[in-house]
């Protein structure tokens, strides 16, 4: 006990501590202002899990979800629901009040916040296991540092805390897997990843390339390739002939993923059609699976689990939503390149105000009042004069076809080639990584404040 006390007056010692506050500050201003219908759709489909088990017809979960009892907007439920199976534990409360007591759960803030706390434990666990991640890549590293910066990633933390999406409870997986891989425990690995790419198949790019770097046997290989998407198909190939399952694939929110997976493509000599993500990532395995890892080197392996994801940001027309899935491993590359953290920082900041920007402006829907609680909206005041054009900023100054837009795709373009180049384990920074010219706390604090201008634009958007 007064070990911990000491240590958390050492915490409020470092100039970290006030960061910590202002960015849990942001998440409980998020996590109690907004309903988003992501959140609304994921709590209704799991609680659809108890209504189908406890009738006894699983079977017809999908024709059951269809029927959109609950007029959500989000009709069909197109993924697998293996995510949802411990979110549905958690939510066995409100599913009793909705079954027995006539209490609609997305017809309250309290029951959907309720459902919202399982994501929070979800991401808190992912935080723990980066910190132990940190501990074994960079012993005596600044782990604290790592996970504030995870902790404060603001697509994270709109995932989390404000659209309450599954991704979270994926990389959370994936995140425990590799940390019992760095132990040296290639079972456990195997199994959190199984359960990882079974949640959210996103996870199958660098699951991939750690396998391609840690297993040179072909045999071995095609078993951990075949191991990792088992469930996945399984449950695929169980539900092919269910009611209403097929045509929610084609239909629901997840129909168009493998296109966003295809992302860029040009026109060879012969006039196909080629991915350059698909091409990049595929010269990448190549890469990996050629270089041998040394020592069981941690530092290769967090390379080989980033740079895909980092490949995939770069090469398609990615949905603002995905970036989460930067976190935590980009944080982690940082505390593996401490020498060049600065610069890191620099781009990485650049990269979130880029990608906000483009988003904001491009998907008004989703950054709006609409999804503020009643409770919130009431305490709102009413829009002032100094924030009346921004409604019109959208129709006026950022469409898809116009120059600005380019613009602001074409920096982060860059930011993501820089954030590759720097962090090669060829590229020695000079002048101590930046950190003579640039204040790495200013960096964090204007960093830390971006969270609270989108939710200030958010309160007053219509």
């Amino acid at each position: 006990m007064d070990k911990a006390i000491k240590k958390l007056a050492e915490g409020r010692k470092s100039y970290l501590f006030p960061l910590f506050l202002i960015s849990l500050t942001a998440g409980l201003v998020l996590f109690l202002s907004y309903g988003y219908m992501d959140l609304k759709a994921w709590t209704v489909w799991s609680l659809n899990l108890w209504d189908c088990l406890f009738d006894g017809n699983l079977w017809n979960y999908y024709e059951y979800c269809a029927e959109n009892i609950y007029h959500l907007e989000c009709e069909y439920m197109g993924a697998n629901y293996l995510a949802l199976i411990p979110w549905a534990v958690w939510n066995l409360p409100i599913w009793i009040l909705q079954r027995y007591f006539g209490v609609v759960a997305v017809g309250h803030a309290w029951t959907l916040l309720y459902s919202k706390i399982f994501l929070l434990f979800v991401h808190a666990a992912s935080l723990y296991y980066t910190y132990k991640i940190v501990r074994i890549v960079k012993p005596g590293g600044q782990g604290a540092e790592t996970v504030y910066l995870s902790l404060s990633f603001p697509f994270a933390m709109i995932a989390v805390y404000y659209a309450g999406q599954t991704d979270i409870i994926s990389i959370c997986l994936f995140v425990i897997a590799i940390y019992h891989l760095l132990n040296g425990n290639r079972k456990l690995f195997l199994l959190f990843s199984v359960c990882s790419i079974a949640a959210k198949p996103y996870v199958l790019i660098p699951f991939a390339a750690v396998v391609l770097l840690t297993e040179k046997n072909v045999w071995k290989i095609i078993r951990d390739a075949a191991a990792g998407i088992s469930v996945m198909a399984l449950f695929h190939i169980c539900y092919l002939r269910a009611p209403m399952y097929l045509e929610s694939l084609r239909r629901g929110p997840s129909a168009k993923q493998m296109d966003s997976l295809l992302g860029l493509s040009v026109s060879n000599f012969l006039g196909m059609n080629i991915s350059l993500f698909l091409v990049a990532v595929i010269c990448t395995y190549f890469y990996f699976y050629i270089h041998p890892w040394k020592e069981k080197s941690p530092k290769t392996l967090i390379y080989a689990v980033i740079i895909p994801i980092l490949l995939f940001f770069l090469f398609t027309e990615y949905k603002f939503y995905r970036v989460v899935y930067l976190f935590p491993f980009l944080y982690i590359l940082f505390a593996v390149n401490t020498d060049r953290l600065v610069y890191n920082l620099l781009l990485e900041c650049i990269m979130n105000a880029g990608i906000a920007v483009k988003f904001y402006l491009t998907n008004g829907g989703f950054f709006s009042n609409w999804f503020v609680f009643d409770f919130v909206r009431k305490l709102i005041p009413r829009t002032g004069q100094w924030l009346r054009g921004i409604r019109g900023i959208k129709e006026n100054v950022m469409l898809y076809d116009n120059p600005v837009y380019t613009v602001v795709s074409s920096v982060i373009f860059a930011v993501f080639v820089l954030i590759l180049l720097i962090n090669s384990p060829k590229y020695k920074p000079v002048n101590g990584g930046g950190s003579e010219k640039l204040n790495k706390k200013a960096i964090l604090y204007i960093r830390s404040s971006l969270l609270f201008i989108l939710i200030l634009l958010s309160f007053y958007r219509s």
